[in-house]
């Protein structure tokens, strides 16, 4: 049987069938829309961000400048802790230290990733002017205009999206959202499986790759026993949190495949969520469904983040260093210059600093390059970190088994003190 190509994003789409109480896998596929009425909540309305004032240009000779509104200060987002789990500590200390590490390093790059970021938005704004009147934007009016953009970007929900029939057809007995890595635990190893849509090796190669800088491949340091208090340095943290090359697990037809990283641990691997920036009306990426999780903004600070699905990156010359953004200096991503990134820079711009509201994507195959993607390392348990759910009938294969979505949706909601909502 010829391989097959992967599909973007398909990491996300469980096993078959689930394992019950193990974690709920990431899901969601096309199909026809549902007219059916239900008695839910309506969605909350999401805010559009605030419009950016444009920027003062000096006078043009002897015609006086306009000033425009001062646009207000936005409250400054609080700071938020890690969350961290009690169950496998060393996985967790694992990815504390990495994020520890990466924070403090993408800290030190932080001002030549916002000049790229600076460059681009003067040109767009400049292309916005009338072109007799185009002057030289001042650097303090084009600072407040990307502090604007930067604080737009990170009021944004962070979300998962699903497809409501794959969750609640039967009733959901999970109590946390699991990674692809740890559901291939099987009797305590890791058998990482091919699926018709997603190829093991390239997801793990992707992962591998999006995660670490190429600069941690040279770095040694001194060999200690197990995980101290001290930080790991990053030739250990990558060594427990990358697969190397996968290696077949008995028969090559079978395309399942183990780490060939004796350190490998399956849990520090990310887990992969989307911030709407756009306040999309079904959340972030509806090639996974029109459903999904809005999850607590604490996380938000803790999370990497990058422009585009990172499978599009495979193969390439991109790795952590060029291409992974943190919140603190999220308005950076708009210098981002991969694949599609124009797409993607462009809505960032048509939401964050014109203040609209954009709708889903049209193309569920471009939804790709406008994902704003975002890594979470650590557990996710529903009852902690999901503010509320969203569910919509629209792309469920069988529109009679409404109904019965809802009831189980409910359930789930209710068991884990969750706030359910509707929309179309």
């Amino acid at each position: 049987m010829p391989e097959q190509t992967p599909t973007f994003g398909s990491h996300r789409l469980p096993p078959a069938p689930p394992r019950p109480l193990q974690g709920a896998p990431k899901t969601g596929f096309p199909g026809q829309p549902l007219s059916a009425p239900i008695a839910l909540t309506n969605a909350p309305t999401l805010p559009p961000p605030l419009r950016v004032t444009p920027p003062e240009m000096p006078p043009l000779p002897a015609i006086p400048a306009a000033r425009g509104p001062v646009m207000p200060a936005l409250p400054a987002i609080p700071p938020a802790n890690p969350w961290l789990a009690k169950r496998n500590p060393s996985a967790q200390l694992v990815q504390s230290h990495y994020i520890e590490t990466r924070l403090e390093e993408m800290e030190a790059s932080s001002k030549p990733g916002r000049q790229a970021a600076l460059d681009v938005l003067y040109e767009m704004l400049l292309e916005r002017l009338d072109p007799s009147k185009k002057r030289k934007i001042k650097f303090k009016e084009l600072m407040r205009v990307y502090n604007a953009i930067e604080r737009n970007l990170q009021s944004a929900d962070l979300t998962i999206n699903f497809g409501a029939d794959a969750w609640f057809t039967e009733e959901n007995p999970y109590d946390t959202y699991t990674q692809m890595y740890e559901r291939a635990m099987e009797r305590g190893t890791m058998v990482l499986r091919s699926t018709p849509m997603n190829d093991a090796r390239a997801r793990a190669e992707v992962d591998n790759q999006v995660s670490f800088p190429d600069d941690w491949k040279s770095v040694e340091t001194k060999a200690q026993r197990g995980l101290t208090p001290g930080r790991q340095g990053a030739d250990r943290i990558m060594r427990q949190m990358n697969t190397g090359n996968l290696v077949p697990a008995g028969n090559p037809a079978d395309k399942a495949f183990h780490a060939s990283e004796s350190f490998f641990n399956p849990r520090t691997k990310q887990i992969f969520l989307g911030l709407n920036y756009g306040r999309r009306p079904h959340g972030s990426a509806v090639n996974f469904g029109r459903s999904y999780f809005v999850f607590d903004p604490a996380m938000k600070a803790h999370c990497m983040y990058y422009g585009g699905d990172t499978f599009m990156h495979r193969g390439g010359k991109s790795h952590a260093g060029t291409i992974q953004y943190a919140y603190d200096n999220l308005g950076a991503i708009m210098g981002s210059k991969h694949n599609g990134d124009f797409l993607f820079r462009s809505d960032i711009f048509k939401s964050c600093y014109e203040g609209q509201v954009l709708g889903d994507i049209a193309s569920i195959d471009q939804c790709k390059f406008y994902l704003l993607e975002a890594h979470h390392f650590g557990e996710l348990k529903f009852r902690d970190h999901v503010e509320y759910l969203v569910i919509s009938p629209k792309g469920i294969s069988d529109p009679s088994q409404w109904p019965q979505i809802v009831e189980n949706a409910r359930k789930f909601s209710a068991r884990l003190g969750i706030k359910l909502f509707q929309t179309d």
